[in-house]
């Protein structure tokens, strides 16, 4: 199967999974709704997928990263601002354009190697980008703000944050477009960010994917 059809493939199987037949017995308007709803795309194998194949590419078994991104793709008009936002979510989020039409994880990862290098890397459909440099200045404290990918067991449960998020926010048409992964001080958390069209929320997980508040 070429890169990007396994992911399909997994994609449309979680959905339908939580559907109650298959698609050709569902209104296609509803399995797209669905879709959205369930976060387009935003399923566990997806930044299982990511790790993976930046995992291979580095040479490094469990990945030292800094921010861990994923978006949907209904994150075209992508906004997130999360309380008490970590320096180097500030700077992940910088100049940078995040929206989506797939599926995508975006990582900053430090590669084995010089101590002090930063690039960014970007997972969809399978296929992973090129690295793009980052520039590191002198007062960023990477140890502090770094973590290993086994350190955050939740990026394995995706599809229960992303249902928790859409019932904590209690915004009855709320869609989760995307979940960030970062140290926020001594504790690594996931949020994830649920919008509608007169609403948004801010849902916090811990490392392992359960839920703490909603803002």
């Amino acid at each position: 199967m070429r890169g990007g059809g396994w992911f399909r493939v997994v994609v449309c199987l979680a959905v339908l999974g939580s559907t109650s037949g298959c698609i050709g017995a569902v209104d296609r308007a509803d399995f797209e709704k669905e879709i959205r709803a369930r976060g387009g795309g935003l399923v566990s194998a997806l930044p299982q997928g990511a790790i993976a194949a930046l995992a291979q590419r580095i040479g490094a078994s469990d990945p030292e990263v800094n921010v861990i991104l994923l978006t949907a793709p209904n994150s075209t008009q992508f906004r997130l601002v999360v309380n008490n936002q970590p320096a180097q979510v500030t700077r992940f989020f910088d100049g940078g354009d995040f929206t989506a039409r797939e599926p995508t994880v975006r990582v900053r990862v430090r590669p084995p190697g010089p101590p002090r290098v930063l690039d960014d890397y970007s997972f969809t459909l399978g296929d992973l980008s090129d690295p793009r440099p980052v520039r590191v200045s002198s007062f960023d404290d990477l140890d502090g703000e770094n973590f290993r990918v086994s350190e955050v067991p939740g990026l394995s449960r995706i599809e229960d944050l992303v249902d928790t998020a859409r019932t904590r926010s209690e915004i009855p048409d709320g869609q989760v477009t995307a979940v960030l992964v970062s140290r926020f001080g001594r504790d690594i958390r996931m949020v994830a960010n649920v919008v509608s069209a007169r609403s948004e929320v801010v849902v916090e997980f811990d490392r392992a994917g359960v839920f703490l508040r909603a803002q």
